[in-house]
C-alpha cells in the first residue's frame, strides 16, 4: 500500500510560508511505488531557492517513504521548472507536441519526466 499524500512548506526568515509541496502516489495498484509531487511558490519569492529546496526535500521524503521513482507526465516545456527538474536528475522521456495552449507562446509541448530514487 502506498503512503498517503504528504504536504510540506517552505518558510522565509520571518516564518511566513512562501511555498508548498506535496508527495503522493503517482499511480495506484501495482505501480503505487512511483511518486508524484507538486510545487507552488509565491511569485514574490521566485528565484530565491524555495522551489529547489522543496523539490530536494520532496525527493528525499519520497525515497524515505519507500517510493522507487518520481514521475511528472504533463510538464509544460516552457515552464522554468523544466531546468530545475533536469538539474535534479529528471530525464525527459518524451514530449507531446502542441498539447498545451500557453498565453504567451501559443501551442507548446508537454513533457513526461522521470527520475529513479
Amino acid at each position: 500500500m502506498a503512503p498517503a499524500k504528504r504536504v510540506y512548506v517552505a518558510e522565509d526568515d520571518t516564518g511566513a510560508v512562501v511555498g508548498s509541496a506535496y508527495v503522493a502516489p503517482h499511480y495506484g495498484g501495482p505501480a503505487a511505488g512511483i511518486a508524484d509531487a507538486g510545487f507552488m511558490v509565491d511569485p514574490d519569492h521566485a528565484g530565491r531557492g524555495a522551489c529547489r529546496a522543496l523539490a530536494e526535500h520532496a525527493l528525499a521524503a519520497a525515497k524515505a517513504l519507500g517510493y522507487r521513482g518520481m514521475a511528472f507526465n504533463a510538464v509544460v516545456e516552457t515552464d522554468p521548472a523544466v531546468k530545475l527538474r533536469t538539474s535534479l536528475g529528471f530525464a525527459i522521456l518524451g514530449t507531446v507536441p502542441d498539447a498545451s495552449e500557453h498565453p504567451r507562446f501559443g501551442r507548446v509541448g508537454l513533457h513526461a519526466t522521470y527520475r529513479s530514487l
